[in-house]
């Protein structure tokens, strides 16, 4: 069963960072079961933005364009926060 998800323009992510051996992971509190890592935080993002992609693919296999803007950390945790764009 695929859920359908209507989307604005941009939303708010509250993405959760996690550091590992050297490697970085994340999770995605908007986008249960998004799961993402990285060497670094670019890589990262485009995998957590290929994993949101996954989760909104429409019954026809296609999938939206989506981009994550540059994140704000915030220092006192390891969670930060970002924008979803679509291109």
């Amino acid at each position: 069963m695929k859920l359908r998800f209507r989307m604005a323009e941009n939303q708010q992510l509250h993405i959760n960072v996690f550091y590992e051996d050297d490697h970085m992971w994340a999770t995605v509190d908007e986008f249960p079961g998004v799961f993402a890592t990285g060497d670094n935080y670019d890589e990262l993002r485009d995998s957590l933005a290929e994993g949101i992609a996954l989760v909104l693919e429409r019954d026809n296999g296609e999938r939206p364009a989506v981009s994550i803007a540059p994140w704000e950390i915030e220092p006192a945790e390891t969670k930060a926060s970002a924008e979803l764009v679509y291109a």
